[in-house]
């Protein structure tokens, strides 16, 4: 079991509801540190800096927008892996196209998964089933690389 620790302070978001998309045979929305490995995904309307949740590994991924700079301090200091995502060429992961029915998701550079396998850069074709928020599709997309790599976008029926 994959545990993803959402970190939001902002009764506006809507992060937990688009991360329980993803299947809960395989993800489980916060709880204490998985066997296979803990994710934290932090909101990009996080305004300050969190405290860490307890339990939380040392050097497991953290998803977060590269736009957010309280989010990027905490990941920095929580001695988290950074994977920043968003619309800009600095982002490692990013969307080069949107439309309401698809959406090309680009890794613009190597990541680690869970495992320790890399992920080289790819541009990653996905259809789409319902309307999507680039950010949250992009938090779901990178949960679904680090846990399983390229394959587990194409199996995992979330999109």
């Amino acid at each position: 079991m994959i545990v993803l620790v959402p970190l939001a302070d902002s009764p506006r978001c809507h992060l937990r509801e688009a991360l329980r998309r993803l299947p809960r045979e395989k993800y489980q929305i916060a709880g204490p540190p998985g066997e296979e490995g803990t994710i934290v995904v932090l909101s990009e309307l996080l305004e300050r800096s969190p405290l860490p949740p307890p339990g939380l590994p040392p050097g497991c991924p953290a998803i977060f927008s590269g736009q957010n700079q309280a989010a990027a301090q905490f990941a920095g200091e929580a001695g988290l892996v950074p994977l920043d995502c968003g619309l800009s060429l600095r982002d490692t992961l990013t969307l080069s196209s949107l439309t309401e029915s698809s959406a090309m998701v680009s890794l613009q550079r190597p990541v680690a998964r869970l495992d320790g396998a890399m992920v080289e850069p790819v541009d990653l074709p996905l259809v789409l089933t319902r309307p999507w928020e680039p950010f949250h599709l992009l938090c779901c997309a990178g949960v679904l690389l680090l846990s399983g790599g390229v394959p587990a976008l194409g199996e995992a029926g979330v999109f």
